[in-house]
C-alpha cells in the first residue's frame, strides 16, 4: 500500500500523539516522569561529585543541570532511534513508508518531551534566583542546533541497525562513554590543558553543553561560529542519509522480514 505525502504527514502526527500517550500511560507518574528523570539524574551527579568528591565548580547543581538535561535529550533520542526501523517491522510490511519516517518520529517525540523539560528548567532557574536576560533568547538557536545534530545521528544509527541488530547495544555503550567525554559533570577548563581544549570541543555534544552554560550561567552569548559548524555538519549528514534512504528503501523491508 502506497501512502501520499499528505496522508504521510497525517499519519506522522497521529502516531506521534499516540506514542506520547502510550509512553506516559506505562508509568504511574505519567508525564511527570519526563521531568523527574533528568532531575533525579542531576541530583545523583550533584551528590556524588559535589558533596562526596568536593567539587570546586560554583553553583554546581545548576552546572550539572545545564549539562545533564541536554545530554539526556541527545542520548535518549539516539538510543531510541537506533531500533526505530526494526521496531516498525509490522507497519513496514503493510505500507510503503519512507524509512526516515521512523527515526524522525522518535526525534520529534523526544523533542516534544524536551520542550516540557526545558520549560520546567527555566522556571526552576527563575525560582532559584538566577538572572534571566535577553541573552537567554539565544537558547532557541542552541536548541535548534542540537535538534539538527540529533536528527542527523538518529538517521545514521537507524540505517545501520537493520543490517547489524546488535549495533543498538553499541550505540547505548557509545552514548554512555560520550557522557564522560562531554563535560556533563566537570568543567573541561579545570581538567584539560589549554592546548587540548580545542580538541575536546570538537565533540559537538561537549560544544553544545559549553554554549548552554555560557548562556544560562554566565549570561553571555553562545559561540555562533561553533554552532554554525555543528549546523552545517548536521545538515550535510542529514542530506547524505536521506539520499541513502531513497536508494535503499526497498532493501529494509527485505531485511526486516528475514
Amino acid at each position: 500500500m502506497f501512502i501520499s505525502r499528505v496522508h504521510l504527514v497525517e499519519v506522522f502526527f497521529t502516531k506521534l500523539v499516540f506514542n506520547l500517550k502510550s509512553e506516559a500511560s506505562q508509568t504511574y507518574l505519567a508525564y511527570i516522569w519526563w521531568i523527574l528523570e533528568p532531575a533525579l539524574m542531576s541530583v545523583v551527579f550533584y551528590v556524588v561529585f559535589d558533596l562526596f568528591l568536593a567539587g570546586r565548580v560554583p553553583n554546581f547543581f545548576i552546572f550539572i543541570i545545564c549539562g545533564q538535561i541536554p545530554f539526556l535529550w541527545f542520548s535518549n533520542s539516539v538510543n531510541n532511534a537506533s531500533k526505530s526501523i526494526m521496531d516498525a517491522h509490522g507497519l513496514i510490511n503493510q505500507a510503503a513508508i519512507p524509512k526516515p519516517f521512523f527515526p524522525m518520529l522518535v526525534v520529534f517525540q523526544d523533542a516534544f518531551k524536551q520542550a516540557i523539560v526545558f520549560t520546567t528548567m527555566i522556571i526552576f532557574f527563575k525560582i532559584y534566583g538566577m538572572e534571566i536576560s535577553w541573552v537567554w533568547l539565544s537558547l532557541a538557536v542552541i536548541i535548534l542546533t542540537q535538534l539538527l545534530l540529533i536528527s542527523a545521528a538518529a538517521l545514521l544509527v537507524a540505517a545501520i541497525t537493520p543490517f547489524l541488530p546488535d549495533f543498538k547495544y553499541l550505540v547505548s555503550t557509545t552514548t554512555m562513554a560520550l557522557m564522560f567525554g562531554s563535560g556533563v559533570f566537570y568543567s573541561y577548563k579545570d581538567v584539560l590543558l589549554p592546548q587540548h581544549q580545542q580538541f575536546f570541543l570538537m565533540n559537538p555534544v561537549a560544544n553544545l553543553i559549553k554554549n548552554y552554560r555560557h548562556v544560562l550561567m554566565e549570561n553571555t552569548l553562545p559561540d555562533w561560529t561553533a554552532l554554525g559548524y555543528i549546523c552545517l555538519g548536521s545538515l550535510a549528514l542529514i542530506f547524505i542519509m536521506t539520499s541513502y534512504y531513497r536508494r535503499t528503501d526497498t532493501l529494509y523491508a527485505r531485511l526486516i522480514t528475514q
